[in-house]
């Protein structure tokens, strides 16, 4: 399993593979970005809040406060 987090909206998902983009409440459809595999360790981004549990950093791409994540291991 993947997590998947829209940029715009910021639903975050863990899906075998890109979830479908319709229907995103920002408006038009999602747009995706695959944060990493899903695992035991915690992340939150310092920007945006996200929380989520990876196996290894996640990917900065696509915050949805803008620009790029900026991840903190939470212990």
């Amino acid at each position: 399993m993947k997590n998947y987090q829209c940029k715009k909206c910021g639903t975050l998902i863990s899906n075998e593979s890109v979830p479908s983009g319709t229907g995103c409440p920002g408006g038009g459809s999602h747009q995706w970005n695959n944060l990493g595999e899903s695992g035991d360790i915690r992340y939150q981004c310092q920007k945006c809040g996200t929380l989520v549990y990876n196996k290894s950093i996640p990917s900065s791409l696509g915050c949805p406060s803008g620009g790029s994540h900026h991840w903190n291991k939470l212990r």
